[in-house]
């Protein structure tokens, strides 16, 4: 990662700690995600949640690598224009935005995603899954934020996850909490 794409990433840090409305992972579950595509090797990565871009930064550099595109989707265009603006500054034309509700948006979209990440109403975690789970590649990787920030929130979802026989799942005590899974058929 370029040292200019590092600085905006910073400069988000700071900015959705300080303003109300963008809540970002935390610099070291997105480390982890960059790191866990870097190693999965996933090229087709599906976001729900874009919030500023500063996640899809993170999954956006690692995706880049694998010669792969992030699709991401943001209900309010405000956001969708700001992490427009983001993705042109970390130089990152390999992340493809999607305005609309992710309900509705998700069965639209066409191929096979590996990995999934989930950032947006905590409640809908589980029909997000359900409508991204046959999109998913086998192994693919999904990976849900504040799994224990907002744990009462994803009930549904965790239950659902961890009591699947074509899942495998485990709780990643990083930032506000990040369950990870992985799709075995």
């Amino acid at each position: 990662m370029n040292e200019s794409t590092k600085r905006l990433l910073k400069e988000l840090e700071i900015f959705g700690s300080t303003h109300d409305g963008y809540y970002n992972i935390s610099a070291d579950t997105g480390q982890f995600f960059n790191i866990l595509i870097s190693i999965s090797k996933a090229k087709n990565v599906l976001e729900v949640g874009t919030s500023n871009g500063y996640s899809a930064i993170w999954i956006g550099e690692a995706a880049k690598h694998n010669k792969g595109r992030v699709t991401t989707i943001e209900i309010s265009e405000h956001k969708v224009n700001m992490a427009a603006e983001n993705f042109k500054m970390a130089n990152l034309s390999n992340i493809k935005i999607v305005h609309g509700d992710a309900l509705k948006e998700i069965p639209k979209l066409k191929g096979k995603f590996d990995f999934l990440f989930l950032d947006a109403v905590k409640e809908d975690y589980i029909n997000y899954f359900k409508l991204a789970n046959p999109k998913l590649a086998k192994n693919a990787v999904i990976v849900a934020d504040n799994a224990m920030m907002f744990e009462k929130y994803m009930k549904d979802y965790l239950h659902y996850v961890r009591n699947n026989k074509n899942l495998r799942s485990v709780l990643i005590p990083i930032g506000s909490g990040v369950e990870f899974s992985l799709k075995l058929k």
